[in-house]
C-alpha cells in the first residue's frame, strides 16, 4: 500500500509539473507575441526575429529606402535596405506585414515607359502568418495584382502560405516577389541570377509613416490604402474591393505556355 500511495504521489507530482510547464510555455509565447508599446513601433523588437531574406535579381541594384530621405532611383543604389512593419492582430492568427518602398517601377524593360508598365513610386510587401503561440504559418509576398505563396501570384489562390523562412526573390525592375526564382513577373520571365547580397534591413514602424506620407504617384498604392492592410487574407494587392482581374491575362499565358 506504502508503495502504491507513494507512486500514486509522485504521479501526482509529474502532472503538476508537466501543467506548470504548459503553462509557462503558453505565458512565453503570449510575451513574445504582445507589443512593448502601442501601435506598430511596439512590434519592431519581435518582427526582427521574422523579417524576410531577399535575393535580388541582378539588374538595376535598388534597394528599399526610406521615403522620407529618398525619392529616386540613384539614391536607393546600393543603400542599406529599409522595410516598414504592420501589424494585425486577429484571435486566431497574428500577421506580420513588412513593406518596401521603392522610388520607381517598370515591368518590361523596353525603355520606352509606355510599353514597360512604368511609374514611380513603388510598393512591395511580404507578410508572415503567426498562430497565437507565435509558431510560423507560412508567408506570401507581393507581386504586380496578386500575391505569391505556394502558388503563383496570378492564381490569387486564397489561404496560400508558403512554408517559412525562406528567401524572398525580388525581380528587377518590377521588384515583384516570390518563394521562387521562376515565373516573378510571368511565365517564362527568365532569372538573370541573384545580385549581390544585402545588409540586414533597418525597420520602421509603417503607421507612423503614414502620418508623415507625402503624395505618391497614382499607379502606386501605398500600403495603408490597400485592402491587406486592415485584411491579410486578401488575394489583391490593391484597393478594398479591387478584384486584380487583370492577373487573368498572366494566368492564361501561363495556361498556353505550360513549358515556360
Amino acid at each position: 500500500m506504502r508503495e502504491r500511495g507513494q507512486s500514486t504521489v509522485e504521479y501526482a507530482g509529474t502532472c503538476l509539473l508537466a501543467a506548470l510547464l504548459l503553462v509557462a510555455a503558453v505565458q512565453l509565447a503570449q510575451a513574445r507575441l504582445t507589443p512593448a508599446s502601442s501601435g506598430d513601433a511596439g512590434w519592431l523588437r519581435m518582427a526582427r526575429r521574422y523579417a524576410p531574406t531577399f535575393v535580388a535579381e541582378r539588374g538595376d541594384g535598388e534597394q528599399p529606402v526610406d521615403f522620407s530621405r529618398c525619392r529616386t532611383s540613384g539614391c536607393a543604389q546600393g543603400t542599406r535596405p529599409v522595410l516598414y512593419v504592420h501589424v494585425v492582430r486577429r484571435a486566431t492568427a497574428t500577421y506580420l506585414e513588412y513593406w518596401e518602398y521603392l522610388p520607381d517601377s517598370r515591368t518590361a524593360h523596353t525603355g520606352i515607359p509606355a510599353f514597360d508598365g512604368f511609374h514611380r513610386d513603388d510598393w512591395e510587401g511580404v507578410i508572415v502568418k503567426l498562430r497565437p503561440d507565435g509558431t510560423v504559418i507560412g508567408a506570401r509576398a507581393s507581386a504586380h495584382l496578386g500575391w505569391a505563396g505556394r502558388h503563383p501570384w496570378w492564381d490569387q489562390a486564397h489561404n496560400d502560405w508558403a512554408p517559412y523562412p525562406a528567401p524572398v526573390f525580388r525581380a528587377s525592375g518590377s521588384h515583384a516577389g516570390s518563394f521562387q526564382r521562376r515565373g516573378v513577373d510571368v511565365a517564362g520571365d527568365a532569372w538573370d541570377g541573384d545580385a549581390v547580397p544585402a545588409e540586414a534591413p533597418v525597420l520602421l514602424p509603417a503607421d507612423a509613416a503614414r502620418r508623415d506620407a507625402p503624395a505618391f504617384d497614382p499607379g502606386a498604392t501605398p500600403p495603408w490604402r490597400k485592402q491587406v492592410w486592415s485584411d491579410p487574407e486578401a488575394v489583391t494587392t490593391g484597393l478594398p474591393g479591387s478584384s486584380g482581374r487583370y492577373a487573368r491575362y498572366a494566368r492564361w499565358w501561363a495556361a498556353m505556355c505550360p513549358v515556360c
